[in-house]
């Protein structure tokens, strides 16, 4: 935050000089079958359920709307569902309950068991992020800002690699003024010129009508060139794998972006940006 970046997702041509908020339409209710609607339910039963480790924050923070949130982004794809507990778990420390039962291991997922950390950056909700290095904090602007960037040598993006986010102020809410991530960016290392350019930019917003990569609609996915660049379907975000750096980057086309980097990445410790 304060330094001045180079956007790489596409202005908006009416007001090209300000950071800008986005309209986008209602999404589709993605548990469109029974089977779908049932996994989502039983992983986000702790929101739901009156014996459940979270039931002493249920008068202090109504689960209800994140019930919600949970059961849309599980039938989106069930990585990003996490998101929603760990936030209904920080609303309940902030409101002073502390008598809570965390469903998040120590490697921040879910229902695990502690045996899958990888170093992970996450960005979700009116903005909250968590760290490489496992470090949390809010931040609220309202504009594209580096999420995390090779930085090896001191020199950003010296692979080519960046990952920005779009926040935007989010509807009012009463004495709140908050932002919300409406979308991600990702340029892909390139090591020999391709069809695409030399330089690839994937845009990641809330439809799959105006994801872009270099501009254009996307392929069909699943996509992969010779850079070791990959991009999958993810519900109705995205999964794009970044073989030369060993990253992967989820966006949930809700308001959640994960970066998470292999063991062998040479990312490690040696990143910059908000992560």
């Amino acid at each position: 935050p304060g330094t001045e970046i180079t956007p790489l997702l596409t202005p908006d041509p009416t007001r090209p000089d300000v950071c800008i908020e986005s309209t986008l339409p209602e999404e589709t209710n993605p548990c469109r079958s029974a089977s779908l609607m049932a996994a989502a339910e039983q992983y986000c039963a702790a929101l739901n359920s009156t014996s459940s480790g979270y039931a002493a924050c249920f008068d202090d923070v109504d689960p209800a709307g994140f019930y919600e949130d949970c059961l849309f982004d599980h039938c989106s794809g069930a990585s990003v569902a996490c998101d929603v507990l760990k936030e209904y778990e920080r609303a309940c420390i902030d409101a002073g309950e502390i008598d809570i039962v965390s469903v998040v291991d120590a490697c921040g997922v879910c229902n695990g068991d502690g045996s899958s950390c990888q170093p992970t950056c996450v960005g979700s909700g009116d903005p909250h992020y968590r760290s490489f290095d496992g470090v949390a904090f809010n931040w609220q602007g309202q504009c594209e800002y580096v999420l995390t960037s090779d930085c090896r040598g001191g020199r950003r993006s010296a692979s080519g690699f960046e990952v920005h986010v779009r926040n935007s102020r989010r509807r009012p809410l009463p004495g709140r003024q908050v932002t919300v991530t409406m979308a991600v960016a990702v340029r892909l290392p390139v090591l020999a010129s391709t069809r695409l350019g030399s330089v690839m930019t994937l845009e990641m917003h809330r439809t799959q009508a105006q994801h872009r990569l270099n501009g254009r609609p996307l392929p069909t996915l699943p996509w992969a060139d010779t850079n070791g660049n990959e991009i999958h379907a993810n519900g109705r975000g995205l999964r794009v794998y970044v073989g030369t750096v060993g990253a992967t980057v989820v966006w949930n086309a809700g308001s959640t972006v994960q970066v998470t980097l292999e063991a062998w990445s040479p990312l490690l410790n040696n990143t910059c940006g908000l992560c």
